[in-house]
Parts: C-alpha cells; structure tokens; sequence
C-alpha cells in the first residue's frame, strides 16, 4: 500500500507543470536594461545592463568573434547530442502568455522598416515553434531618433515527464542510427 502511495506522488510531481517567467526591459533612450527570470512567479534571477557599455564593447567582440570562428570545426557528438536534447525539450514547452512591446528607432526611415519587419518576422517565428497564437506584438518605427525600446513578458511551462520524453526520444533516435547505413555523396540509390 505503501509503495501504491509513493507511485501516485511521484507521477504527481513528474507531471506537475513547472512554470517560468521571463521579463525583458530594455530603453536605450534611459540607459536602462533589465532582464528577470522567475520560477512560479518567486524572482530566481534579475539582471541590470548597462546599455551604452554593452553597445560600445560591441565593436572589440566581432573581431574576437571572426578569429574564434575559424578554429571552430565540426561539433562533437556529445555536442550534438546536447543540442538535439534542447531542441526536444523546447519544443514541450507551452506558453501560457507572451506579450512584447517594442520600438525602433536608428535614425533611418528604410532601416527602421527593414528593422521593424525583421522583428515582426522573429516574433511570428517564435510564436510559431511554441505552438502560441500570440497577440501579434505591438511592434512600431520610431522614426525621429536612435532609440530601442524593448519590453517582453512570457509565462512558459514544462513539466518534468516532458523532459524526460523529450531526452529519451533523442536517446532512441541516436541508439537507431548507430546500425544504420551511411551516406556517401558518391553513391547513388
């Protein structure tokens, strides 16, 4: 009887929505940036950045990143193993709600429309991959000077026997290639 009852709690907490809460501010025009991340609505982690830092040490990183991008070759196995696995657990998790706010403001009219559709694309793409309706996002050009205003707000849920679904397909699905014939590009079928 014992054991009946630890059975039914477990499956309980197994399948018990875990839910996450991302909240993203950011405001150029204030220098203001603020990222926080909370778990069952009790704050986990909050960030603030520091906006003109952050954009001026951008010029130093892309040359760092042009010099790391030519000894990087093809990803491991574990690797791609990892990757496979987030990409497995992501696709379980469920948006209760998303909401973003943005503006776009670079002093050009034609880069804040391309700036702009690019955003709107991203956004339909995300809600898209997480199976969410989506409000649309109120998304708009800015048009009289340089400033990005960002605000986004997402309540994400996964439980624990998604993960572990989602970790044991990819185990199943590399344990099924491992017999199987390879590809060669000079063979023709």
């Amino acid at each position: 009887m014992i054991y009946l009852v630890l059975a039914i709690i477990i499956l309980h907490i197994i399948s018990l929505p875990l839910m996450f809460g991302v909240k993203v501010d950011v405001n150029t025009d204030l220098n203001v940036g603020k990222m926080s991340f909370t778990f069952w609505f009790i704050p986990v982690f909050r960030k603030k950045i520091n906006i003109k830092r952050l954009l001026g040490g951008r010029e130093e990183s892309a040359d760092n990143d042009e010099e790391e991008s030519d000894k990087s070759g093809e990803p491991s196995r574990f690797k791609k193993f990892l990757t496979d696995g987030a990409i497995g657990i992501l696709k379980a998790v469920c948006v209760k709600n998303a909401s973003l706010q943005a503006k776009i403001g670079t002093g050009d009219a034609a880069a804040d429309g391309m700036a702009v559709g690019m955003l709107r694309i991203m956004y339909t793409q995300f809600c898209a991959f997480f199976g969410f309706d989506g409000d649309g996002g109120i998304i708009e050009p800015y048009y009289d000077a340089e400033i990005l205003f960002f605000d986004f707000f997402g309540i994400f849920s996964i439980s624990f026997a998604d993960i572990i679904f989602a970790v044991c397909s990819v185990v199943f699905e590399k344990l099924a290639h491992i017999g199987g014939r390879r590809n060669y590009a000079n063979v023709t079928e």
